[in-house]
């Protein structure tokens, strides 16, 4: 007989839990069970031209570093 396994963090432990409709929860780490770990990376193809506050702001400060250079 094989045991269920967790995908994110390879616990065996598992709960079933109420507010999930009784799906089975890793104790462990506390993911429901059959969700697999996603990238990070992943590029979002609606948000191509979203720039982020870091990104942003670095524009931003070489932008102001490349006007005072000029005058």
């Amino acid at each position: 007989m094989s045991r269920n396994r967790c995908f994110v963090c390879g616990g065996f432990n598992f709960r079933a839990d109420r507010a999930l409709s009784g799906r089975l929860v890793c104790t462990s780490c506390g993911n429901p069970y059959g969700v697999r770990r996603t990238s990070r990376k992943r590029i979002n193809n609606y948000n191509l031209f979203l720039i982020d506050s870091k990104k942003l702001f670095f524009i931003f400060l070489s932008i102001i570093v490349l006007l005072i250079a000029i005058i």
